[in-house]
């Protein structure tokens, strides 16, 4: 049996981490701004908290990877941009679809109190 923050005990699990996050699909474009193209994709994400995103991409990035973010999330009517730094990026399809976590790096303190608001809006909702 795990122990320390993994630990699961009389059917509690022992949450790592430091911010709540909420299911969501909401639209997001993303680009790797070192590349020189600095194409945009768009997508959806899967949730999102204070500290990041978890997002669906159409290509695996490193861990390090910094990506320019824009979110169009309810509640705000301008799409939120970020620069984000990729924690992970896991395979789902080979080859075609991946579910790339990110922790935000640069954004600014208005939009931050957008996704805070909506954060706990969407919990209180759910308690």
């Amino acid at each position: 049996m795990p122990e320390g923050p993994e630990a699961a005990n009389n059917n509690i699990i022992f949450e790592r981490r430091k911010f709540v996050r909420i299911s969501g699909n909401f639209v997001i474009s993303y680009s790797d701004i070192s590349t020189a193209e600095a194409k945009s994709d768009l997508t959806q994400t899967k949730n999102i908290s204070l500290g990041g995103i978890l997002f669906t991409t159409g290509e695996k990035f490193k861990p390090g990877t910094i990506l320019k973010v824009k979110i169009k999330l309810p509640g705000s009517p301008e799409y939120l941009n970020a620069k984000v730094k990729v924690i992970d990026s896991k395979q789902r399809i080979r080859g075609i679809m991946y579910d790339t976590s990110v922790r935000f790096i640069g954004i600014k303190d208005e939009d931050r109190a957008v996704i805070k608001r909506m954060v706990e809006y969407n919990t209180q909702r759910n308690s």
